[in-house]
């Protein structure tokens, strides 16, 4: 593998994530999972109710059980009982009484409303009512939420505490869900030390691995961490070939651009096929995706603020289509810009920003080797390429970082 790299024709950020979407496939493995961890999971099948919701008439408020017809006009009930939810009236009321009820208590037999605690007065063992009541009211009533055989929720639901407590109130402890897709993580560079470890000269810290891990996670992903790979064709190789086999998307960073040390497009084309190889974009030009069998491979950019920006561009949409996750990432602001800013002839400029209370955004970019250009911003801005300057004052949308 001697060959010396090139970059293709560069392509937009579009084509690319038109590409890649186009090439990644949903992961079709399910499992039964509890719904402890069920959180951020997505339902693999629809789930059907074999029960009512509730499974009787119950009480919307705290209050009193009458018959409404004692109520057409003022009238003093006696009362006979209690029910509390959990703990009914048994009996069956009759003309003339009322039962005290709990809100979620079981409506006593005979009764056919509620009135509310706050419209009724105590006298004794009696009780004052002084306006009339409808029938049904402040009742919840049998299966008025899910009904028996109602599908509760479709397939491909991505699960939160409402959905996982809507399984729960039909009594199911576990839910099939679609398995994660698993992703494999790792940089590369003889440069790279893992944190924890004492740096020896010239070596950085990898940060670049936790951040692709976050990003693999958050979209849906179940996430391996491998330490970084050595600087030599073979090393890549052997560490694709045998992750191909075992995962189905391997994420790295390092060694996708066209010096002498990067090794990424011969290694995956030599494996495999490489579908994008240059993207035109700034920073993170160098981005690489391939596969080898049925996994997708990602390479970016070695420096911090190229490889987060695009592992939020391309990695996570791809993760989420792997996880059957549809939703999009869409979280933006808009923001006025605090500064001008140079277009890019060739390239469209992504530009990380921090936002002032005042909705001013200001650039946090000092080069793509610096984390802190990432840290300290809440996100993008991206700038169309151009030979123009975007004005300070002009309108522009942050693309949120999360």
């Amino acid at each position: 593998m001697s060959t010396k790299q090139v970059f293709g024709t560069l392509v937009s950020a579009e084509d690319a994530l038109d590409t890649i979407l186009g090439r990644v496939k949903p992961v079709m493995d399910t499992e039964m999972v509890g719904l402890h961890e069920a959180d951020g999971r997505v339902v693999a099948e629809d789930l059907k109710s074999t029960l009512n919701v509730p499974a009787f008439d119950r009480a919307a408020m705290d209050g009193y059980a009458v018959i409404a017809e004692d109520l057409a006009e003022a009238a003093m009930l006696r009362t006979v009982g209690q029910a509390f939810a959990g703990k009914p009236f048994t009996k069956a009321i009759k003309r003339g009484e009322c039962v005290q009820i709990a809100t979620g208590a079981p409506i006593p037999k005979g009764a056919n409303a509620v009135v509310m605690q706050e419209s009724a007065v105590v006298v004794g063992s009696a009780v004052s009512f002084r306006i009339p009541v409808k029938r049904g009211e402040h009742i919840a009533t049998k299966a008025c939420d899910i009904g028996k055989g109602q599908v509760v929720l479709r397939r491909g639901t991505i699960l939160g505490p409402g959905q996982i407590a809507a399984i729960a109130i039909i009594g199911k402890a576990k839910v099939k869900v679609y398995v994660r897709p698993k992703v494999l993580v790792f940089t590369t560079g003889d440069e790279v030390a893992a944190p924890g470890k004492p740096l020896k000269s010239g070596q950085v810290y990898d940060c670049n691995s936790f951040a692709l891990l976050s990003v693999a996670a958050r979209s849906g992903a179940e996430v391996t961490y491998r330490p970084n790979v050595k600087d030599t064709p073979d090393a890549l190789k052997k560490v694709v070939t045998e992750a191909s086999k075992q995962f189905d998307a391997i994420v790295f960073s390092g060694g996708t651009s066209v010096g002498a040390h990067d090794f990424a497009n011969e290694v995956v084309g030599a494996l495999g096929h490489v579908h994008v190889h240059g993207v035109a974009i700034k920073p993170g030009k160098p981005v690489l995706f391939g596969s080898v069998g049925r996994c997708a491979v990602f390479g970016m950019p070695g420096y911090p603020t190229s490889c987060l920006l695009t592992a939020k561009l391309f990695l996570a949409p791809a993760v989420r289509r792997m996880a059957h996750n549809h939703s999009l990432d869409r979280a933006q602001r808009t923001v006025t810009l605090g500064h001008e800013v140079k277009q890019d002839k060739t390239k469209q400029i992504l530009l990380p920003v921090k936002v002032d209370d005042h909705d001013v955004a200001w650039s946090t970019f000092k080069d793509s080797g610096s984390i802190t250009s990432l840290s300290e911003s809440v996100g993008y801005i991206e700038i169309d390429a151009g030979d123009g300057v975007v004005q300070k004052g002009s309108a522009a949308v942050v693309r949120i970082i999360r």
